[in-house]
């Protein structure tokens, strides 16, 4: 009978369990046991994210975390975000990095200072930066006490980190240093730069894009396309936050603190109102030519509150909108295709009867009378009832739907026929300076919200199918952004401050044994930052209120 090395532990990994010494880090464990083709970022140990310099004491189930992995690609990108912030401050003394939203496979950058930025610059960072990579230097942490931090970033001339942290719970922060360069970047860390080696740099006046591998293709750099119309939004967003003095968390939790955000919720409510205004009269000023609206967006970016307000706007015209739904259009459920799983891919746009659809179209702009057929969800055919629609002069079709951009679903109807707007939730608002908020997220956090309220799906119900629901975004709707003739931006800097009061205490619920609850840690974390507010002040027709509850649009 053999007797357990009291100094040995036990580590699971898949289906296989590995003995080793205690005490050993996950780096030096991968050494020795080599896992995957892809350059591991750090691992989930018994359920927690953990950096690879993690020690194992006890015995522990270990999942590998490598660049096609959410994890593993956030672990990628933050470390070399730090990077890029540590050969900036470096070469361009005094001035200030600003690492704002993701577009284009990475990140939307502005460097802040005397000059603006030119090509060369550029060229000399990213040399900066790869000699920092090639060195493979160390990336450290050493856990600080709190106020020791926020007098470190202030004598850093870092006010937007150090008003930060004073809202973080907890009385230490874990600093990260790499040479003689420190700051603090909100997760975890590669444990030294030399896995860094995969990015390219690409200017993008005023500033440049940080491109990073796609998790779908992590051995590479996806081709670069111009997002000329999604950027003038992001910078459009940006100036609103300017104008409102709420660019990152802490200056909206000042204003919370001081009691003016009734004010900066009228603002951005009345800079969303006058958004639907402008594209309505560009659209009405086309009738009656224009008879079709297409509106499409990714989850929880607010198109159905979007398409109410939208024709409110076209009634104050003198246009009467007509809606119909594409889910009627579906093809009996015998035909639809199925997904890489083998599930049903109601998503897929050859779920639709296209053909049928584009007749129909076709013959309601032309003024004729047609019946629209229903679909039956229950038994997964067409049914025998009918909707007769006719347009008339005054009219214009509205619908929405996430193959709304897509040339295919209306390849018969010509362009001047026909008006495609995108809808989502492009944030405006950062962490700090250096750290941005994922849109992603966001619509997650709202997603959350309205199934818990009015789904009745649990967060983490919602949690296991956000996955699916982003590779459905990926596929059907990212692609098609820049063919949008209007882009709606539905995100309001405030939201996370109200919505956090509905999620917060259901995430903290999720149990550590829950294949959720690595995400579920991650959100919370995020969410700590924020202050709360009460929805007292939020119209009734706001986009936020199709999450929070009591719009004017919709029977709670």
């Amino acid at each position: 009978m053999s007797i357990p090395n009291p100094r040995s532990v036990q580590i699971r990994i898949g289906e296989k369990t590995f003995e080793t010494v205690q005490g050993i880090s996950l780096r030096s464990f991968l050494e020795q046991y080599p896992a995957g083709s892809l350059p591991i970022m750090g691992a989930l140990v018994n359920g927690e994210p953990q950096e690879l310099s993690y020690p194992l004491y006890a015995d522990s189930t270990v999942e590998w975390l490598d660049i096609s992995t959410d994890p593993g690609i956030r672990i990628y990108k933050r470390s070399l975000y730090f990077v890029l912030l540590a050969a900036v401050t470096r070469l361009f003394p005094g001035y200030r990095l600003k690492i704002e939203h993701s577009i284009a496979q990475g990140n939307y950058c502005e460097l802040r200072g005397k000059k603006p930025l030119t090509p060369s610059d550029l060229n000399k960072i990213e040399q900066e930066m790869r000699e920092i990579i090639n060195s493979d230097l160390p990336i450290t942490k050493r856990d600080v006490a709190k106020d020791d931090a926020i007098k470190f970033f202030q004598s850093q001339g870092k006010i937007d980190k150090a008003r930060l942290l004073k809202y973080k719970p907890g009385e230490t922060i874990s600093l990260y240093s790499c040479a003689s360069f420190t700051d603090y970047f909100f997760g975890p860390m590669v444990p030294s730069t030399g896995s860094l080696k995969n990015f390219e740099l690409k200017f993008f006046a005023p500033g440049f894009i940080i491109r990073v591998p796609d998790k779908s293709a992590p051995d590479k750099i996806l081709p670069y396309e111009e997002p000329k119309k999604l950027a003038a939004i992001f910078r459009e967003s940006e100036h609103r936050g300017e104008l409102m003095q709420v660019e990152n968390i802490a200056q909206l939790n000042e204003i919370i603190k001081d009691g003016s955000f009734n004010e900066v919720i009228q603002m951005a409510e009345t800079l969303h109102e006058r958004d639907l205004s402008q594209i309505a009269q560009a659209i009405c000023d086309d009738c009656p030519e224009v008879k079709l609206i297409l509106i499409a967006g990714p989850s929880s970016s607010g198109k159905t509150t979007f398409a109410q307000r939208l024709s409110i706007q076209f009634r104050v015209n003198g246009i009467r909108p007509v809606a119909i739904s594409l889910d009627d259009y579906f093809i009996n459920r015998d035909k639809t295709p199925r997904d890489e799983y083998g599930e049903l891919d109601y998503e897929n746009i050859y779920a639709l009867d296209l053909t049928l659809f584009n007749e129909q179209l076709t013959q309601l702009i032309a003024g004729k009378e047609v019946y629209v057929p229903k679909y039956d969800f229950i038994t997964g055919t067409r049914s025998s009832e009918t909707q007769r629609i006719k347009l008339e002069k005054n009219q214009v079709l509205i619908i929405e739907g996430i193959h709304g951009l897509n040339e295919i679903l209306t390849a018969t109807i010509p362009k001047k026929n026909k008006r495609k707007i995108y809808v989502s939730a492009l944030t405006p608002l950062n962490i700090d300076d250096c750290n941005p908020i994922s849109s992603s997220d966001t619509r997650l956090i709202r997603r959350m919200a309205r199934d818990l309220q009015f789904r009745g799906s649990s967060v983490e119900d919602t949690l296991k199918r956000w996955p699916s629901v982003r590779r459905g975004e990926e596929k059907y709707i990212f692609p098609f952004q820049e063919d949008a003739d209007f882009i709606f931006n539905s995100a309001l800097c405030y939201e996370m401050a109200l919505l956090k009061t509905i999620v917060e205490p259901e995430l903290k619920k999720i149990s550590s044994s829950s294949p959720q609850y690595p995400e579920a840690k991650r959100l919370l974390h995020f969410l700590q930052y924020f202050l709360t507010i009460c929805p007292d002040g939020i119209p009734l027709n706001s986009i936020l209120r199709e999450f929070w509850g009591g719009s004017c649009f919709f029977s709670s």
